[in-house]
C-alpha cells in the first residue's frame, strides 16, 4: 500500500507559470456559450485555469461531466492555440472570489498536440533567458 506524501511533485510533464487570457467555451446539444479565463499554468497535459464562475451559462463545470464539450483558446502573438480539455479538478482560487480550474487536453489530432509542444517550446526558452 502507497502512502500519500504531501509536497512530492508527481507530474510527468513540465509545467511552466504563465498569465495568458483565455476563453473557456461549452457547447452543448442547443447552445455555445464562452467565459473568459486566465491560464496560469500549462504543460503537455493540460493547464490550470483562474476563473470567476464555475458556470457557463445555465451548465456547471464539473468533473467528469459528460454532458458538454469544452474547449480552450489561447491567442498570443507568436501562436493560437484551440483544444478540447476536459474538467480534472476544480478548488476555490488563491484570489479572493475566483476558482481554479484543472483542465487536461483531449488532442483528437497531432496538429494539436503539435501547437502545444511549439508553444511550450517557447515558454521554455522564455524561462530559461529569465533564470
Amino acid at each position: 500500500m502507497s502512502v500519500w506524501k504531501p509536497n512530492i511533485n508527481r507530474r510527468k510533464e513540465p509545467r511552466f507559470r504563465v498569465g495568458w487570457t483565455a476563453t473557456l467555451t461549452c457547447y452543448s446539444a442547443d447552445t455555445e456559450e464562452s467565459i473568459e479565463a486566465k491560464v496560469t499554468e500549462i504543460s503537455i497535459n493540460g493547464a490550470r485555469l483562474q476563473l470567476k464562475t464555475l458556470k457557463i451559462g445555465r451548465h456547471h463545470l464539473v468533473v467528469g461531466g459528460d454532458a458538454i464539450r469544452l474547449t480552450l483558446r489561447v491567442t498570443l502573438q507568436q501562436i493560437a492555440f484551440c483544444a478540447p480539455v476536459a474538467v480534472v479538478w476544480y478548488s476555490a482560487g488563491r484570489e479572493k472570489e475566483s476558482f481554479d480550474l484543472g483542465v487536461k487536453f483531449l488532442f483528437t489530432a497531432d496538429e494539436g498536440r503539435a501547437a502545444i509542444e511549439k508553444l511550450l517550446a517557447d515558454v521554455a526558452l522564455e524561462s530559461a533567458n529569465r533564470q
